[in-house]
């Protein structure tokens, strides 16, 4: 009797993966849109002292845009299918690392939560890498 084979699905996994990103990204991103104070974050301005910034709009609005909604557009693109999923999930990957590390850089590390998004960024990265492959060899 041979062992089964269990067939992953890489684009169902990769969907649900850019679905948590992005509702943590979007739900960050608008309070610091609303309050670029970041107090309805629990963040203060003076984390900010070492960054190009002043207050929270600018990077709640790149958080809401590209962490938030690039990777809801990217999921549903996943779900269905769509050959440029596995681009997506590697670009978006690399962005919410890049992302974590300027964060780090600029205000230090302050949450369990910059390693956690810096993994699933990688791991985002990974499918997506994944998901390519599988589209080059078929074509």
């Amino acid at each position: 009797m041979s062992p089964m084979k269990i067939k992953v699905d890489f684009y169902y996994i990769l969907g649900i993966l850019q679905i948590l990103i992005a509702v943590g990204a979007i739900l960050s991103g608008i309070a610091f849109v609303i309050d670029p104070s970041g107090h309805k974050n629990g963040i203060s301005t003076a984390t900010l002292v070492n960054s190009p910034f002043t207050d929270f709009f600018f990077p709640g609005l790149f958080l809401l845009t590209f962490n938030g909604m690039g990777n809801l557009v990217s999921a549903f693109m996943s779900f269905i299918k769509i050959e440029v999923s596995g681009f997506l999930g590697l670009a978006f990957g690399i962005i919410l690392m890049v992302w974590i590390v300027l964060q780090v850089y600029w205000m230090g590390y302050g949450s369990i939560l910059q390693p956690v998004y810096f993994i699933l960024g990688g791991v985002e990265a990974i499918i997506g890498v994944k998901l390519l492959r599988s589209v080059i060899k078929a074509e």
